[in-house]
């Protein structure tokens, strides 16, 4: 089950990964109302904590943070903007 596609910016590698509020229903429901944090597993089985924090107010604004910046650095995942590469990145439930 396809959750949300994207193309990589600049921002969500250099600040976190922006994702579209419609797809924090996909993730694990939290005690903290502003982050959950959850396992990821790469294409290697290789597993990930990534955490995806939102503002409060009236917008959202969910991002992934911790365990993103590692993730990004280990791939060497660049921004579209930078290489014209694209990269998929798969949620589903489990």
């Amino acid at each position: 089950m396809e959750i949300f596609q994207k193309k990589l910016t600049c921002i969500d590698i250099d600040k976190g990964l922006q994702i579209p509020d419609y797809s924090l229903a996909a993730l694990p429901a939290s005690g903290d109302g502003n982050r959950v944090e959850f396992l990821v597993a790469d294409m290697e089985g290789r597993a990930w904590n990534f955490a995806c924090t939102t503002k409060s107010g009236n917008t959202l604004k969910p991002v992934f943070s911790k365990g993103w910046f590692e993730f990004v650095h280990h791939w060497d995942l660049r921004s579209d903007q930078a290489t014209g590469a694209q990269y998929k990145i798969k949620v589903r439930k489990v």
